[in-house]
């Protein structure tokens, strides 16, 4: 299922969201480089890598040719390199236009709800802490992984994992595949329900989605709005 809009408007201007939603979309297109190799290192020089974040200190030269966060250090490849914005910047990067469409549109659907309950200083709490924490779960079990790790998908995941505890009975327009694509309404629990079993699905698979970052994000998303009694809305 893949969700269009919810029918649940905001009661105020959703700036921190726009701000997010804006920044995003400049870095992708004005600072991110287009060619793929350039690109490639561009994510390696800026991004989040766990092998950098468990030793806390960049990649060196061995580590970054032989793809092995284990290789005997040497030079390091970028020496300026800051790992904790990393942690930050990587949040705002992407890999592609379907990477930064899906998640900046997803972001858009539960963000500007949960900023409206939050308001816009712990909303801008709330992203950092999640953007942070989501990145970690991803490092926890993959610390010896050389590969970058880019997009907002955790910080969606930590939204919609708010947004299921505040409105778990919003009604969500979504896109379900069935030979052909045709709209319907569903309640937000039931698709976070959907949303969860593919991660397992994708965890099962090998690929280069981090369904690691997903769950950790959407379980602290969750949990915040839990232990601080956020009021629940029935809708």
């Amino acid at each position: 299922m893949i969700p269009i809009s919810d029918i649940n408007p905001a009661k105020s201007n959703p700036i921190i969201s726009r701000i997010f939603i804006i920044a995003s979309i400049i870095v992708y297109l004005l600072i991110q480089p287009k060619n793929p190799s350039e690109l490639f290192n561009f994510f390696y020089e800026f991004a989040a890598i766990p092998c950098e974040i468990f030793n806390n200190k960049p990649l060196s030269i061995d580590q970054y040719y032989n793809n092995d966060c284990s290789a005997l250090t040497s030079n390091i490849v970028f020496e300026n390199k800051n790992i904790f914005l990393s942690l930050i910047l990587s949040n705002i990067f992407h890999a592609n236009f379907i990477h930064i469409l899906g998640n900046l549109w997803s972001f858009w659907i539960f963000g500007n709800n949960i900023e409206d309950v939050l308001g816009r200083t712990r909303f801008i709490i709330f992203l950092f802490m999640t953007g942070l924490f989501s990145m970690f779960a991803h490092v926890i079990l993959n610390f010896n992984d050389i590969n970058p790790i880019v997009g907002a998908s955790g910080i969606v995941s930590a939204l919609m994992g708010a947004y299921v505890y505040l409105f778990p009975n919003a009604q969500l327009l979504v896109l379900v595949p069935f030979g052909f694509l045709f709209p319907t309404t569903i309640r937000a629990k039931f698709f976070m329900i959907f949303w969860f079993f593919s991660q397992i699905v994708i965890a099962l698979q090998n690929n280069n989605i981090s369904w690691e970052a997903h769950i950790g994000g959407f379980l602290i998303g969750y949990l915040v709005l839990r232990i601080f009694n956020y009021r629940r809305y029935t809708l």
